[in-house]
């Protein structure tokens, strides 16, 4: 199928693209990158690559180190009981544009699912709706 061969050139060049810090791979992990990918651009974000395991990047004009999610549905997962620097959360729609759910301090997310005792999966990672997400976003007076 020429579609398939399409989507295996159009992952490897935006592999090639951003120098392996991203994979790109058609896994269930492309969503992420691509969002990644958008996020980088729009934020002015540097990315560390594919080996930090808590922070995907940092903010150039501020250096704070932040946590990017992007999903094409609304739940999104937060690391279990951690303080995020920076947490920046994505919907892609489907014309690719961003809607940006949250974009501020992750202490405040990690307080609202400590306040609303929402269970972890193994103590890795806790899943929040986009829905609490704007909602603490639209709370957020300096991030």
């Amino acid at each position: 199928m020429k579609e398939i061969q399409q989507l295996l050139d159009i992952t490897s060049s935006l592999k090639e693209q951003y120098q392996g810090k991203l994979d790109f791979s058609l896994d269930g992990r492309l969503v992420g990158d691509i969002g990644e990918a958008l996020v980088t651009k729009h934020f002015d974000i540097e990315l560390y690559g594919k080996n930090e395991q808590t922070y995907d990047g940092y903010h150039r004009l501020t250096g704070k180190k932040v946590q990017i999610k992007s999903s094409m549905a609304y739940n999104f997962s937060y690391p279990y009981n951690i303080d995020l620097e920076h947490f920046l959360a994505v919907h892609i729609k489907p014309n690719g544009e961003l809607e940006v759910l949250y974009n501020g301090p992750g202490k405040y997310i990690n307080q609202f699912l400590k306040n609303n005792k929402r269970k972890s999966y193994r103590r890795i990672w806790t899943t929040i709706a986009a829905s609490h997400l704007r909602e603490l976003n639209s709370k957020l007076i300096d991030h």
